[in-house]
Formats: C-alpha cells, structure tokens, sequence
C-alpha cells in the first residue's frame, strides 16, 4: 500500500500518522501556499482579522478558505 505525503512526514502506529509540533505547522504553511498562494501565518492573519467571516458560510465557493480554518487549530 503506498503512503500518502502525511504519512510520509510523521510517524505512523496502527495507521494512525501522528505529525510533532513542528510537522504540523509545516503541514499547515505547505497547505496555504498550495491552495491559497500565502503562509500559514498570513492565513492566520488575515482569520484572526475577520477577513474571512463571511466567506466561512459558503463552502462550496471557498473550500481552501473553509479547509484552512478548518485545520487552523492545529496550527496554532
């Protein structure tokens, strides 16, 4: 069976892949500038602001955006 790039990163135990601190950050930095083109940090930024409030409603037009703030819990 292959493995996916999470898997590739941390550790896997009963295939459950369990990333460190800093893997996780990493992981969330790498997602924002491949779905959205800016750091995990300016993300963060910019959710913190309330510039994506509305955007937060509508799924369906702004998957990255409600993806992002989805895992934004762990990156922080």
């Amino acid at each position: 069976m292959a493995t996916t790039p999470i898997e590739q990163r941390g550790e896997v135990i009963d295939g459950i892949c369990y990333l460190s601190r800093q893997e996780t950050i990493d992981f969330f930095d790498e997602q924002a500038r491949a779905r959205l083109g800016m750091s995990g940090e300016e993300f963060l930024r910019r959710l913190d602001a309330g510039e994506y409030n509305d955007i937060l409603d509508d799924p369906v037009n702004h998957s990255a955006v409600v993806y992002l703030g989805a895992l934004s819990r762990f990156a922080r």
